[in-house]
C-alpha cells in the first residue's frame, strides 16, 4: 500500500483516485495490528474524503471504529463509562458495521461491539492474571 501522504495528495488532486473506503480499510487493518497512532492518521485520511464527498452514514461508521481504536489504545477494559455510552450511543444509530479483524466484513452492529467488548475483558483478564513486570529498586 502507498504511505499515507501519497495517498492523501492523489485524492486531493483528483478525489476518485483514492476512495475513503480505500483509506478506512487501511486504518482498521492498522488498528488489527495494534498500530494505533497509525490507524489514528489512515482514519482522519479517511475522514477527511468522506466529508469532502458528503458521505454520511460511511464516516459515522468511520468514527464509532475510531472511538473503540482509541479505547482500545489506552488499553482499558472497555473503556471509561461515557467513552462506552458515546460507542453504544454512535452504534444505535448503524445498522451493519464492518468488523475489527481481517477481512472487515460488514456485519451487524450490535455483533462488533460484542466482539469488541469480549477483546477488551479478555485484555482486561490478561492483565489481571499476568501483570507487567516492575522494574526492582537497585
Amino acid at each position: 500500500m502507498l504511505p499515507l501522504l501519497v495517498l492523501q495528495s492523489a485524492s486531493r488532486l483528483h478525489a476518485r483516485l483514492v476512495p475513503g473506503a480505500l483509506l478506512h480499510r487501511r486504518a482498521l487493518a492498522e488498528l488489527a495490528r495494534e498500530s494505533y497512532d497509525s490507524a489514528e492518521r489512515w482514519f482522519e485520511a479517511a475522514a477527511a474524503i468522506y466529508r469532502r464527498e458528503l458521505h454520511i452514514e460511511p464516516l459515522a461508521r468511520l468514527r464509532v471504529h475510531q472511538l473503540m481504536g482509541r479505547v482500545r489504545a489506552r488499553g482499558r477494559a472497555g473503556g471509561e463509562t461515557g467513552e462506552l455510552l458515546e460507542i453504544v450511543r454512535r452504534l444505535n444509530r448503524l445498522d451493519r458495521l464492518e468488523r475489527l479483524e481481517p477481512p472487515f466484513e460488514p456485519c451487524d452492529a450490535r455483533f462488533v461491539l460484542a466482539e469488541w467488548m469480549e477483546h477488551a475483558e479478555r485484555g482486561a483478564v490478561t492483565q489481571r492474571t499476568h501483570p507487567s513486570p516492575t522494574p526492582q529498586a537497585a
